[in-house]
């Protein structure tokens, strides 16, 4: 016993000895912040113009056309396509060129992942018979964007891709050609038909592909090796600007180790040419290595200087203001911060690793922002100076400082007179679009201008998705049961303690539908102990379900054809349906 607390006490000697020396070391850290001259460089070369670029004899990649790249590998048994566009309209222009370098069927569609700019325009691709990739994650993953916080994401997606933002202002995303986002809500999706975990071989008449899981932007992500050929195709876990391992528009926290590992899988095969779906290829096996190299590192490098950070005590704000790149990473090309930040990454590391409080207990019980806001302004003089205060700063070159004090006339007059409250937002979007002036970043400059034209304007209607039959097939049915339960209307639940039954024919599967004083609670199979006797039992199939929840038909409709039953009393059905909310995600 006297030996384990021995070594113990001494490990913890060790650790703290360790963590000495990180606080008192100096490092030359770098933040190489874009500048107009580099977004407008990347925009015309990196991105550029929709064209065909040759990989290898049977390896073509076609760029510009979409936010991410097709990549189309020709074998004697058919195409090989990787990734299909974002939109079936643009995945058909790129589908017509490529066919020109490569004419033949489709015979399968490889998904690197899940993301809607690689899916989309799948129906341009898909015949009959093709085999269709991607990992069994995939469904999860994919699924996520139309569930539980499609509103949240879908209003912030499109300020990240500057839905309104003239090009003007906006020449590029850092990754590809800007996003139509209303051709987008046209999706052409079709789901994966095969699946697997690992690795998978394939063999397209003699032509070797080795699909491999690699987990890093998503947890569903794969990269594409051809052995035979030495060409690796990466997905989204390299591109030519610093990663985005956090991304504004919200997502679940990108696994960074696994990342990191990931690219030391694309490492260990060696490969000669590198096809990223986003960005242009890199050839030559010592060009590649070096690439995938500093890119891991720079993961590595932010990572565990906020390892550091944290472990040392340094307040997280302090950190995330310091934590930058060595300069023999910061100044490389593929490294600039046009698309990921080094702040907003490590900010989301700790996040994952430690949650939202940073270890200040100043911020446990703070002044709710509001009333902080309007003591804060009170103390400043009040509202006409701090909005005086605000401007000078502004045109003093100052914007993020009159942001600030924006920001705080705002929260404070949230409840306040609205002729007020307008006149302090037309100023906040003035400051905001200085603020983008200085940022390089396409992502936050995105964000910044759309936001300032919201607050102006108001915000833009909410693209509802047109989703086809066919892709309304591959999605569960509890995905729409389990958004359903999130919308009940509280305040007409909170003395209410009923059901419903779902029964669906075609799967067989039972569901119970619980409302209990304010809560709605999902039960699949037999209800639980004390669930009350159902009012009404549901009787469809799993896509009619699916066609009445995305308003695509109507439930009169749908009972006139025989494909909805109601058994039980209408009217406590009826009731039941009118406690939860059936406006469109995002409407008011």
């Amino acid at each position: 016993m006297m030996r384990t607390e021995t070594l113990t006490s001494a490990l913890g000697v060790a650790v703290a000895s360790i963590l000495l020396l990180a606080c008192s070391r100096v490092v030359t850290q770098e933040r190489a912040m874009p500048t107009p001259a580099t977004l407008t460089k990347h925009c015309q070369e990196i991105v550029g113009a929709p064209r065909i670029e040759r990989v290898t004899d049977d390896v073509w990649v076609a760029r510009g056309y979409d936010l991410a790249n097709t990549i189309l590998i020709r074998t004697p048994a058919g195409n090989v396509v990787v990734d299909a566009g974002m939109t079936p309209a643009r995945a058909a222009r790129a589908r017509a060129d490529l066919l020109s370098y490569s004419p033949g069927p489709t015979r399968a569609l490889i998904y690197t992942h899940s993301h809607i700019d690689h899916v989309g325009g799948a129906s341009e691709w898909v015949e009959p018979n093709t085999e269709i990739w991607a990992t069994a994650a995939f469904e999860e993953h994919f699924v996520k964007q139309y569930g539980l916080f499609m509103a949240a994401e879908a209003r912030r997606g499109a300020r990240q891709m500057g839905r309104e933002v003239p090009d003007a202002v906006l020449p590029c995303s850092a990754l590809g050609r800007r996003v139509d986002i209303e051709g987008a809500a046209r999706s052409g999706v079709r789901m994966p038909n095969r699946e697997f975990t690992g690795a998978q071989s394939l063999n397209f008449g003699g032509v070797k592909i080795e699909l491999v899981e690699a987990h890093g932007e998503t947890d569903d992500q794969l990269f594409v090796w051809l052995p035979d050929r030495g060409v690796l195709l990466a997905g989204d876990n390299y591109y030519h600007a610093f990663p985005n391992l956090y991304t504004i528009r919200g997502t679940r926290p990108r696994p960074v180790d696994a990342w990191i590992a990931s690219l030391d899988a694309m490492r260990r095969r060696a490969p000669e040419h590198l096809v990223p779906s986003h960005t242009g290829p890199i050839r030559g096996r010592a060009a590649v290595l070096e690439a995938l190299t500093d890119y891991r590192d720079a993961i590595a490098w932010v990572r565990d200087e906020l390892v550091r950070a944290a472990n040392a005590g340094e307040p997280l704000d302090d950190a995330v203001t310091r934590i930058g790149l060595p300069p023999h990473l910061a100044h490389k090309p593929y490294l600039q911060e046009l698309y990921g930040q080094v702040d907003w990454s490590a900010r989301a590391i700790y996040g994952n690793e430690l949650g939202w409080f940073d270890g200040d207990p100043t911020r446990l019980y703070p002044l709710p922002r509001r009333e902080a806001a309007r003591r804060e302004v009170a103390l400043m003089g009040g509202d006409q100076v701090v909005l005086q205060r605000a401007v000078a700063a502004r045109e003093a070159g100052e914007a993020r400082w009159s942001v600030h004090l924006l920001a705080a006339l705002r929260d404070g007059h949230r409840d306040g007179d609205a002729v007020g409250r307008a006149a302090i937002e037309d100023e906040l979007a003035t400051s905001l679009e200085a603020v983008a002036a200085g940022v390089h970043n396409t992502n936050g400059r995105a964000y910044l201008l759309q936001s300032a034209r919201e607050l102006r304007d108001g915000p833009p209607p909410p693209i509802k998705p047109e989703l086809d039959d066919a892709l309304l097939a591959g999605i569960p049915v509890v995905r729409f049961l389990s958004i359903m339960a999130t919308r009940l209307l509280p305040e007409r639940a909170l003395d209410v303690h009923e059901a419903v039954a779902f029964r669906f024919s075609d799967t067989d599967e039972r569901y119970t539908m619980t409302v209990r004083r304010g809560v709605a609670e999902l039960i699949a199979g037999a209800p639980l102990p004390g669930t009350p006797a159902p009012v009404a039992t549901v009787i469809t199939d799993t896509l009619t379900w699916k066609r009445l929840a995305m308003k695509i038909e109507t439930a009169a409709a749908a009972i006139t054809a025989g494909r909805l039953k109601i058994e039980g009393s209408k009217t406590g059905f009826v009731g039941f349906i009118r406690r939860f909310d059936r406006s469109e995600p995002g409407e008011s």
